[in-house]
């Protein structure tokens, strides 16, 4: 297994930090892997324990794999309002920006990998932002995994009800003056949402403590600055904060039947996230999809690719590995 960290330049010179996984024999399609609304790649897709890698696994299975940070994510470029106070600056980087981002990365793998198009899995928002992708670049892209994603299928979703998100005043637009430019998020934020979905007392049974601590490891290791904050907390931009808050409450922001190439939809039946109605809508509208399929795991949770083995990842990596191969 080969793990190299390059970076790449945007059409708008913005650096791009992007982590290769690649394996001894690579034999199929290379995949990007993006992460969502507030954590850097490799937290999601490659942490250094057992079953911590997505990334590895499909590598593995010979498709060389491709995780980029985002704007403002990770060891990527952030915008030089984040170095002053959130309240100075509009939500930053939004899933349509972050595109560009999304084609440099593309546009390496495939002059790396020798091939004209790429798969790409986006994850919560990040599945949005790969929507949005390929309906921009059509050409080069063979397949898409949408894992839990949000598409506007309803007008309900409990984390958007009442004001948390909303701007009192008009309850349909993303409260953009409290929340800012970008967030400080706690090491144990995400921890906590997952603990809590999962529908057991004991968390280790179903999640190896040893994924656990590797990403709230790596959440401190993407941000330079979350050490010299008391308690540690590490920053992401907004704008996929309040590109999910319109996705929430019904607003498409891209429409799915410009989109050509294979995909395969993934929701765990626990997600908190993604909603029935997301999966049924974005079904329906892939009227151009060469294939469209849908896989939704049982009693598997939002991060059944990082839970454990028999809770459902290895199930839910077949099913991709199978699809990639198609």
């Amino acid at each position: 297994m080969h793990r190299r960290d390059i970076t790449v330049k945007t059409i708008d010179q913005v650096t791009i930090a992007v982590r290769e996984v690649r394996g001894e024999e690579p034999k199929g399609t290379p995949i990007l892997l993006m992460h969502g609304t507030r954590v850097p790649g490799i937290s999601e897709f490659d942490l250094p324990v057992e079953n911590g890698s997505v990334a590895e696994a499909l590598a593995r299975a010979g498709h060389d794999s491709f995780i980029p940070d985002a704007r403002g994510f990770g060891r990527s470029d952030r915008p030089a309002a984040m170095a002053q106070p959130p309240s100075a600056s509009r939500p930053l980087a939004r899933c349509l920006e972050i595109t560009r981002d999304v084609d440099a990365t593309v546009n390496a793998m495939r002059d790396t990998c020798g091939v004209e198009k790429v798969a790409l899995l986006g994850w919560g928002v990040g599945a949005t932002l790969i929507l949005m992708y390929a309906a921009l670049w059509p050409e080069k892209v063979s397949h898409l995994i949408l894992y839990n994603p949000l598409y506007g299928g309803s007008s309900e979703h409990a984390r958007y009800r009442g004001a948390q998100l909303a701007d009192p005043v008009n309850p349909r637009r993303f409260h953009a003056e409290k929340f800012g430019g970008y967030n400080f998020n706690t090491l144990d934020h995400l921890l906590e949402k997952w603990d809590t979905s999962i529908p057991i007392a004991n968390k280790d049974d179903w999640r190896d403590p040893a994924v656990a601590k590797a990403f709230v490891q790596a959440l401190s290791d993407g941000d330079p600055t979350t050490l010299s904050r008391d308690p540690p907390t590490f920053r992401s931009p907004n704008g996929m904060l309040e590109d999910s808050f319109y996705i929430g409450i019904g607003e498409k922001l891209v429409h799915a039947n410009q989109v050509f190439c294979k995909v395969l939809i993934i929701r765990g039946e626990l997600d908190y996230f993604s909603r029935l109605e997301d999966v049924d809508e974005l079904q329906r509208d892939l009227v151009n999809a060469e294939d469209v399929r849908r896989w939704e795991p049982k009693n598997t949770t939002h991060y059944v690719l990082l839970d454990r083995p028999e809770r459902g990842r290895d199930a839910t990596l077949t099913e991709i590995i199978d699809f990639l191969q198609q």
